[in-house]
């Protein structure tokens, strides 16, 4: 019952779209989307990295085409960590697991992806311009949502990545 008679929306399908939204944060930073978030916690067991989610990264760079943006020592390093974590099982040195979960990071970003951070670093200039004593949201409050809107954020996005 996604739609009622009306044509409005359920509950549920409000409470889904929600979860997709970007929300603001308590140190007034617009966080991720929920989904990846999800997604990373998911390949990363504890306290350490196993064989099977570098794998994930591994295999994700053929679909996107990162693998050719990294340098050689990224390349190494990553190669590295993937063939400690196949022999030992897992990785659990600390500075192992952050240089490899950097370039892992590096491996799972989409054009969609750098276009709504270029979005957000955007947003977070504006707001911080804009947030001044006498500045724009003295008179034009509504500028504010706009703001934490994702389909704003995309759209500044898109005019920062656009020459």
């Amino acid at each position: 019952m996604p739609v009622t008679a009306g044509g409005t929306q359920t509950q549920p399908l409000k409470d889904a779209r929600a979860s997709m939204q970007l929300v603001p944060t308590q140190s007034k930073e617009l966080a991720k989307p929920v989904s990846s978030r999800r997604s990373m916690a998911r390949n990363l067991r504890g306290d350490y990295l196993t064989y099977s989610s570098l794998i994930g990264f591994w295999r994700r760079r053929y679909r996107n085409g990162n693998w050719a943006k990294l340098s050689t020592t990224e390349r190494g390093v990553f190669r590295c960590g993937l063939w400690v974590a196949r022999m030992r099982g897992k990785i659990s040195n600390i500075r192992l697991m952050v240089q490899v979960l950097r370039i892992a990071l590096k491996l799972l970003e989409t054009q969609r992806s750098r276009i709504v951070n270029a979005g957000r670093r955007r947003a977070m200039q504006m707001l911080e311009a804009y947030a001044k004593p006498g500045g724009l949201f003295t008179w034009a409050p509504h500028m504010r949502e706009w703001l934490y809107d994702p389909r704003y954020v995309l759209y500044l996005g898109v005019m920062e990545m656009t020459p």
